[in-house]
């Protein structure tokens, strides 16, 4: 069964439209130009795929494994992830928008010249991971983990923080927080400089460069 027939028969099933059982499991393939857009990823399982030039606009994609896959050049844009995962991936030349993530992970993953904005990511884990060329604007960091991660010329703007951690990474002086506030102990703290953003979150055990910050 070809993948677009499969994704209206798993839609379908998802929705309640349908009685008939479908699972939606793929392992170790590729797609190439492939528009995810009116089909439902729910409860579905990618692993090791290589996704080029695909489109995944308002695709639901709650309790889904993307784990081990690669994603080049692709489009996410209001995606609802909820206790999804999304482990061991790459991310290169992606755009994000509109993204809730809640109670997801993206483990030791890679993300290469992506932009992520007007995102809310709560209670989303992205430890051991690298960030290198990439933008967060809008976006709101709730109870959210950085923890050993790597990073390379990453740009925060406009973003919001409350009790997220950045616990012993690298690349301290790659990070750029522009025209963004922080939640501590319920008071909200805004028109703070980079410099200052980076002594109010918890970077604990990080090594810190001794020359001036930015």
């Amino acid at each position: 069964m070809d993948l677009l027939t499969k994704l209206k028969k798993y839609t379908e099933f998802s929705m309640g439209l349908s009685n008939e059982v479908c699972e939606l499991i793929y392992q170790d393939t590729s797609f190439d130009g492939i528009v995810f857009t009116g089909y439902d990823l729910n409860n579905s399982s990618f692993l090791e795929i290589v996704f080029n030039e695909c489109d995944f606009s308002n695709v639901y994609l709650s309790g889904a494994s993307l784990c081990g896959s690669n994603f080049n050049r692709c489009e996410f844009s209001d995606n609802i992830f909820r206790k999804g995962k999304a482990d061991n991936s790459r991310f290169s030349s992606t755009v994000f928008k509109n993204l809730d993530s809640f109670r997801t992970t993206f483990y030791e993953s890679k993300f290469f010249d992506v932009e992520i904005s007007n995102a809310k990511l709560e209670l989303t884990y992205m430890d051991d991971s690298t960030f290198s060329e990439v933008e967060f604007k809008k976006t709101k960091f709730l109870s959210s983990t950085f923890n050993n991660s790597t990073f390379k010329n990453v740009k925060f703007l406009n973003c919001h923080f409350e009790n997220t951690k950045f616990l012993n990474i690298t690349g301290f002086d790659e990070i750029h927080f522009v025209n963004s506030s922080i939640t501590i102990h319920g008071e909200l703290l805004v028109g703070i400089s980079s410099h200052e953003m980076k002594t109010l979150i918890d970077f604990s055990n990080t090594r810190k460069p001794n020359k001036g910050l930015d």
